[in-house]
């Protein structure tokens, strides 16, 4: 009898189980399938870089294609030509240099298959002052060329008898080591080989520079003894003194305002403390991202700016006074410092002039905020954080996405999207990026119980366009429909614009692990860039639209919703019948005892 006792109590616990909410457990560890971020490593604490070119490039100094020779091949192809002072190589900076890559050096003639090998043979270099090539058939294709290294002599093309040599080319050996000359503001790099037309493969070549222990893409010798731009002797910024830690990840802005648009110094802090607190790991075990914020000094006021303005004032007001009396500094600070103009308007093709800023591109050292776009003209202490800390994230590589444009993922909880760049679907939300904690979510079949993977607040969009928001993240009913679902669920949560498509895989994305710090040596950095097809960014329409949405946000604290029929919770429901059942299960103990 005690047996049939036990079976009772543990098929009444079972059903006393089933009728109880899913509460899900706060201490779940999320399951991230992230993998790295596809913005290249360009610096990853070793103070290199890497770069591709295709094994046919040359000086120009091979026999074009032409139709009806035995040979093929192709039409020749340039060299690659490296920036040496954007990617912080200065005069007198010894480098190494190693390459590797699948290629193929043997003709290929009556349809032979190319047999592919390691690269091994030696590349040849130039360094010249300019980066222009001339025409084939002048002698010193290379202006500015400067002498260096042991002279070779290349033998003229095969076919043609064109020469090929350059009085100033060299061998670079594999992992030998280079010391830039003076005047040196490029290196020409080819394959050695002059007859060339069958080449095939790509080669990477790899240029080490001087060690960049906390992978900040400032140089330990930057940031142990400053920069010392024209190798005179003098410092030209001094790093170090401005707060720079070899041990430490350092980021620099200087930010300039026009008269009137002068932002809260108390804003930038915020943002400085949101870098500060990062769980991001140093060689001096401390936490941390140093962000030093340089707020320097009025520029002329206009109602609306554009890039070109923007360029135009940069270039005049880039650096203290004292450090434009230099323009070493000047130079120096270009390739350490991300430029901001705090502005009032905008005025972008393609870009609304309600939008309160925008960053160059991804990965870029130049962005505009424009305050003067919020109704009352500045925007308050929190707008103004969210938006630098925004436009900041664009410069350092990151998307609305994180690494994809996939914008309102209720998963991604960062700054960089939209639904949590304010404070306002999500008021608790923080002024940081997202570390990739939370699970992946499959809008055909969305995992109830699980949430999103964190006891974190999210948002999200559901059916009629209405807007939701859970405080605790899991478990989540997505649907708002009283029941938690086990990968049954099928909504397009992110479709807060109407232009995101249904059925997505919506993935996290561990921005603080993947932001890029050098900018230096990227398209946006160069002297001449000149951006036109920026990403669009929120107006001040849309911004006050979200707070109209958040005065009739739906707030989820519980997986069960009120039942509208009898007008109790239906976890009161069930908590009523729940004890229904214990009733009935201690009458059924007592009459068994009897009946024994």
């Amino acid at each position: 009898m005690v047996g049939r006792t036990t079976l009772v109590i543990i098929v009444v616990s079972l059903l006393f189980g089933a009728l109880i909410p899913f509460n899900g457990s706060n201490g779940a560890v999320a399951q991230s399938t992230n993998t790295i971020g596809s913005h290249e490593a360009i610096t990853k604490g070793t103070g290199s870089f890497e770069i591709t070119y295709s094994y046919r490039g040359t000086f120009l100094c091979a026999d074009p294609f032409e139709e009806g020779r035995p040979e093929g091949g192709s039409d020749v192809e340039a060299p690659a030509i490296v920036d040496l002072r954007a990617n912080g190589i200065l005069e007198e900076t010894t480098i190494n240099i190693t390459w590797h890559g699948q290629v193929c050096v043997e003709a290929y003639w009556d349809n032979l298959e190319p047999v592919y090998h390691e690269a091994e043979n030696g590349i040849r270099g130039v360094f010249s002052s300019d980066s222009q090539l001339r025409p084939i058939n002048e002698l010193n294709r290379v202006p500015g060329a400067i002498d260096y290294g042991k002279d070779v002599v290349t033998a003229p093309t095969y076919f043609d008898k064109k020469s090929t040599d350059i009085p100033q080319d060299f061998i670079i050996e594999k992992d030998g080591e280079l010391s830039v000359p003076r005047g040196a503001n490029y290196l020409f790099i080819c394959f050695q080989d002059t007859y060339y037309p069958d080449n095939v493969g790509t080669i990477q070549i790899t240029i080490k520079l001087d060690k960049d222990t906390d992978g900040d893409g400032l140089l330990d010798s930057w940031e142990q003894n400053g920069i010392d731009f024209d190798h005179d002797s003098n410092i030209d910024l001094d790093l170090p003194a401005l707060g720079a830690d070899w041990e430490h990840k350092d980021i620099f802005v200087e930010a300039d305002y026009m008269d009137g648009n002068r932002p809260d110094p108390e804003a930038l802090e915020d943002v400085e403390a949101a870098f500060s607190n990062a769980q991001v790991s140093n060689p001096d075990n401390i936490k941390g991202i140093n962000l030093h914020v340089l707020l320097d000094e009025g520029v002329p006021w206009k109602e609306f700016i554009g890039f070109a303005d923007y360029y135009t004032l940069k270039n005049k007001y880039l650096g203290t006074q004292e450090e434009r009396l230099n323009n070493n500094s000047i130079q120096a600070k270009k390739m350490v410092y991300r430029y901001c103009l705090f502005a009032n308007k905008l005025s972008i093709n393609g870009i609304d002039a309600r939008c309160p800023g925008v960053a160059e591109g991804i990965v870029c050292d130049d962005f505009i905020l424009a305050f003067g776009a919020f109704p009352n003209g500045v925007g308050s202490r929190e707008d103004q954080a969210a938006v630098f800390m925004h436009e900041l994230g664009h410069t350092l590589g990151l998307d609305h996405g994180g690494n994809t444009p996939v914008n309102y993922k209720p998963n991604y909880l960062s700054i960089m999207n939209y639904a949590f760049q304010y404070n306002i679907l999500v008021p608790t939300r923080p002024l940081d990026y997202s570390y990739g904690d939370c699970i992946d979510l499959n809008e055909s079949k969305l995992d109830e119980f699980n949430g999103i993977g964190q006891a974190k607040a999210t948002v999200w969009k559901g059916t009629n366009n209405t807007i939701y928001r859970h405080t605790n993240g899991m478990p989540i009913d997505w649907e708002f429909n009283g029941w938690i679902d086990n990968r049954s669920v099928k909504m397009n949560v992110n479709n807060h614009d109407g232009s995101s498509p249904p059925g997505e895989t919506l993935k996290d994305f561990n921005d603080w692990a993947n932001l890029v710090y050098k900018f230096r040596g990227t398209p946006l950095s160069a002297a001449s860039a000149f951006f036109n097809d920026y990403h669009i960014e929120l107006t001040t329409e849309q911004i006050e639209q979200m707070r109209q949405d958040a005065a009739n946000i739906i707030v989820v604290d519980s997986p069960m919703r009120e039942d509208s029929s009898s007008g109790l919770p239906m976890v009161a429901i069930l908590g009523v019948g729940a004890i229904a059942i214990l009733a009935v299960t201690g009458a059924t103990i007592v009459m068994m005892r009897r009946r024994k």
